[in-house]
């Protein structure tokens, strides 16, 4: 084998194995693009989730803002009741030790019928003088028990207002709480969605980096195969231009041949004449 056909063959051995190691890159690649673009969209889709949950957090935060705002009004208006309660009760008379169980009514019988004692019977001066003075003494009774009968029905109405307002606060406090609930509950799966987020991100940049490399490398087999192209090229030009000097040498000994045998007045073959001819 010559030195040239030698080459040759090292040259389309060289460019067969780059060919190959191309083919085989670029099915890497696809796979490896194909994996990349495929984290990079779980990626992408667990951050539009994430999105989403933020707008949701937003909305329940304003939402307890207003439950918070409504609370702390219905409890300035509870304790103006309160401190009402508290004045109107500092205020009212009270009984004496021995007056509880009294009521209006008993009273009013008990007036009713020592007026009517003096009015029917003959009492002595002195004695009247004594029921009268307990007649007084009853109405004034009357009048102090009538009035805190009194103030008593506007603490208790004042009282029930108060107790209606705390029962709106606790209400609106377990309402709150709900929202508070909600928020946590998505607050963690933010942050669980988040951890899965980033791990896919991971992926992603991995693969990005492999792809990378992946490329590089392609490209310089590709650098390389148009190199071993050229010199494939270049090799086959000198056996062609060799072959073509070889064939031409021969050409001439064979025409020197012939005229030769023409000068020393040889018979010529078939051959020669071809030759002669080809001249």
């Amino acid at each position: 084998m010559s030195k040239d056909n030698g080459e040759n063959k090292n040259n389309q051995e060289n460019f067969n194995s780059l060919c190959r190691d191309i083919s085989n890159l670029k099915f890497e690649l696809n796979s490896i693009n194909e994996e990349k673009e495929k984290w990079f969209k779980e990626k992408e889709d667990l951050k539009h989730k994430v999105l989403d949950l933020i707008k949701e957090v937003k909305e329940l935060r304003k939402k307890k803002e207003e439950y918070s705002k409504r609370i702390n009004e219905l409890k300035k208006e509870r304790d103006k009741y309160n401190e009402e309660v508290k004045n109107k009760t500092k205020d009212t008379p009270k009984l004496k030790k021995g007056d509880k169980g009294v009521n209006t009514k008993s009273i009013k019988e008990q007036i009713d019928k020592l007026e009517l004692k003096v009015e029917t019977e003959v009492l002595s001066l002195t004695n009247e003088k004594k029921v009268m003075k307990e007649i007084n003494k009853l109405r004034k009774e009357y009048a102090n028990l009538k009035g805190s009968s009194e103030i008593s029905k506007g603490i208790n109405e004042v009282k029930k207002k108060a107790e209606e307002i705390h029962n709106k606060i606790q209400n609106e406090a377990k309402e709150s709480q709900k929202v508070y609930t909600d928020l946590n509950k998505i607050s963690e799966e933010i942050k669980k969605i988040n951890k899965v987020q980033e791990a896919a991100f991971d992926k992603f940049l991995d693969f990005k980096n492999k792809f990378t490399e992946k490329t590089k490398l392609l490209e310089d087999k590709l650098k390389k195969l148009g190199e071993s192209r050229k010199k494939t090229e270049k090799s086959r030009g000198r056996q062609i231009k060799n072959k073509q000097v070889k064939e031409e040498k021969y050409i001439k000994e064979k025409v020197k041949t012939v005229e030769e045998k023409l000068k020393a007045g040889k018979k010529l073959t078939t051959e020669d004449l071809m030759v002669f001819q080809g001249k």
